[in-house]
């Protein structure tokens, strides 16, 4: 009941601040009623689009969540967090702490650019004093 009455409260005040757009929609309801029916049913159609906007929003934000969820989980990711690492498998050292290993295979010496790609310039910065 109390729900109601705020309601009709709102009402009486928007009424006291707006005497002349009162006025003018009560004329307008009064000589032009298809006219004030073709406004009744915009300003309902854009409250409804004003309040579905924000919804579906959520909703497609949920499912875009959903989605990435699913894809860091199809590529291994969020698996759980235990200890040292987030993959949840257990870490063990097998190298001296500071070790450093390099591996090589054939390709590393191998070109990446074609010979007929150009000339190769070295440059060397040079200070001006």
């Amino acid at each position: 009941m109390n729900f109601l009455f705020a309601i009709i409260d709102s009402i009486v005040e928007w009424i006291r601040r707006n005497p002349l757009t009162c006025m003018l929609l009560v004329m307008v309801a009064v000589f032009a009623p298809s006219l004030f029916g073709a406004m009744f049913i915009a300003i309902g159609v854009i409250a409804l689009l004003l309040l579905a906007i924000p919804i579906i929003g959520l909703f497609k934000l949920r499912r875009m969540s959903r989605r990435m969820e699913e894809q860091s989980r199809q590529q291994g990711f969020g698996q759980g967090f235990s200890g040292n690492n987030f993959s949840g498998q257990s870490h063990t050292r097998s190298s001296n702490e500071g070790e450093v290993k390099i591996y090589t295979t054939d390709e590393a010496n191998e070109k990446r650019v074609s010979d007929n790609v150009g000339e190769y310039v070295d440059f060397e910065e040079v200070k001006n004093k």
